[in-house]
């Protein structure tokens, strides 16, 4: 049987993507939490910052010339290992381990609020913008026969979905972002966060956005595990702040409000263990698998394809046809050129072919791209 024609393009987004609009690289979170709290004290809360280099120098005793150089990795996956197996971990015990991975991921999360608050994004709007459009032949009904275009990210921050979101609504065409599993508004009269079915359904169309590792903009309820959604607003830090702490309605009309039905942050964090149990993530993954199977052409924009995300090397791999196309967008340093010619070699080695590359950053490209 011949196969289909296929037409769609995926782009996969890493966090070089969002490096020119001032988002960290995930191996300079931690030193941009330091920095920020030397230059800008008033920003973290100093018993949460003195907290954070105790865990690191008495529990994980990383000497103090390091600490702002650790990986990421070295710090969730012993802590998640422990978490997940009811372990205590050298001087905590698993209570304490829970608090501390909560206490890390909310400075991780106050330095992208800080760094991105006004960050220069008119390529991502731009993107945003060429994706609407690409995604506006699927209204009408059309969707059953079109479908060009769709973004995997790896990445927490909401840059480009913000922008997505804000183009349809600049627009007033009947349409959604689509993360491609169950949502729910997390304001309650908020009627523009939908599941993309049931605008698909309705005549409008979607821009579908999955995100592999969860989003800045979501919280979950730990009962019923519905996502709660809202755009322009970092709501993954809500639980940490000084409001009440957000409740799911659902769960509250249908069992009366308890704290169990409290809504979580369900970001997964950067570790060799990645917990993909969730059901929302496990739809999410899935998702992204039938994209990639139905790809023409897979777009790697600031993404480095990296050992330990093995996950996601399992999934391409699984699920990559042997003829779709491969582009790699990122940028060449001219002081440092084996670093790229090293990457794309990687991506020629993992993919078994050659691969088409663009070497001069992804605003550049998009502008290209829109040429």
């Amino acid at each position: 049987m011949a196969k289909i024609k296929k037409t769609k393009t995926v782009y996969i987004l890493g966090a070089g993507f969002s490096v020119e609009a001032r988002a960290p690289s995930q191996e300079k979170l931690v030193s941009e939490i330091f920095r920020i709290h030397k230059t800008l004290p008033h920003i973290f809360n100093d018993n949460k910052i003195d907290e954070f280099i105790k865990f690191l120098n008495k529990t994980l005793g990383i000497p103090k010339r390091l600490q702002e150089t650790i990986p990421l990795e070295d710090i969730f996956t012993p802590l998640d290992s422990c978490i997940a197996n009811n372990v205590s971990f050298r001087n905590l015990s698993v209570d304490e381990l829970k608090r501390k991975r909560n206490l890390i991921f909310e400075l991780i999360g106050m330095t992208l609020q800080h760094l991105l608050e006004h960050s220069p994004k008119g390529y991502i709007d731009d993107f945003a913008e060429y994706l609407v459009e690409q995604a506006k032949s699927r209204k009408n009904d059309n969707y059953r026969r079109l479908d060009p275009v769709s973004v995997i990210s790896t990445n927490w921050d909401i840059l480009l979905d913000n922008s997505i979101y804000n183009t349809i609504k600049d627009s007033g065409e009947l349409a959604v972002v689509d993360y491609c599993c169950y949502v729910s508004s997390y304001d309650e009269t908020d009627e523009t966060v939908k599941p993309g079915l049931e605008i698909l359904g309705k005549g409008g169309f979607n821009v579908k956005l999955l995100k592999l590792h969860g989003s800045m903009n979501w919280l979950q309820c730990p009962k019923c595990h519905r996502i709660y959604v809202k755009f322009n607003q970092k709501i993954a830090m809500n639980p940490y702040s000084t409001i009440d702490k957000p409740s799911c309605k659902h769960c509250n009309n249908n069992f009366g409000k308890y704290k169990a039905h409290n809504l979580n942050s369900n970001l997964i964090m950067p570790t060799f263990l990645k917990d993909l149990s969730n059901p929302q993530y496990k739809i999410i993954w899935q998702n992204a698998g039938i994209e990639l199977s139905e790809a023409k052409k897979i777009v790697f924009v600031g993404y480095s394809l990296p050992q330990a995300d093995f996950e996601m090397r399992q999934l391409l791999s699984r699920m990559v046809d042997v003829e779709t196309e491969i582009e790699v967008v990122n940028w060449k340093d001219k002081t440092k050129p084996e670093l790229y010619d090293n990457l794309i070699k990687d991506f020629e080695q993992f993919f078994g072919r050659d691969i088409k590359d663009y070497e001069n950053g992804t605003s550049n490209y998009i502008k290209e791209l829109l040429a």
